[in-house]
């Protein structure tokens, strides 16, 4: 008796989409052309765009004769939640089971709840931090 086992063929893997090459942008020949491929790239993955206008990094090192540039449409303005930090309090327990029960029946993070409450009472909370970003 052969305790070895039949030779599997090995597993083929998975055929990945195209995607642009990343590297050397506006060197070594690759024009700044190359930036709106990774950018449409990008956006069909859905990441936001970091920078609406190409750097100066981009621009050739020798200037030539100027040649008219036609005018993009001007970039969509993303608006993005205030950047946050941990904060921690101590609540009542049963106040703590509310918060919960009203989360679950409205669908929505502790967090916006707590935010609403802050807003109503006069304090500024911006439309996009009211936000549950979890769930999109």
């Amino acid at each position: 008796m052969s305790t070895e086992s039949p030779a599997k063929p090995p597993l083929k893997p998975a055929a990945k989409p195209a995607r642009p090459p990343l590297g050397g942008i506006g060197i070594g020949g690759l024009g700044a052309g190359d930036v709106d491929p990774i950018r449409q790239y990008g956006l069909s993955k859905g990441f936001l765009p970091t920078e609406t206008e190409p750097s100066a990094a981009f621009a050739p090192s020798h200037p030539q004769a100027p040649t008219p540039q036609p005018q993009p449409a001007p970039a969509p303005t993303i608006v993005r939640p205030a950047p946050t930090r941990p904060w921690q309090a101590m609540l009542p327990d049963y106040l703590v089971e509310e918060l919960r029960q009203a989360a679950a029946r409205e669908g929505t993070a502790q967090k916006v709840i707590v935010l609403k409450a802050l807003r109503q009472a006069g304090f500024r909370i911006d439309d996009i931090d009211l936000q549950d970003l979890r769930r999109r």
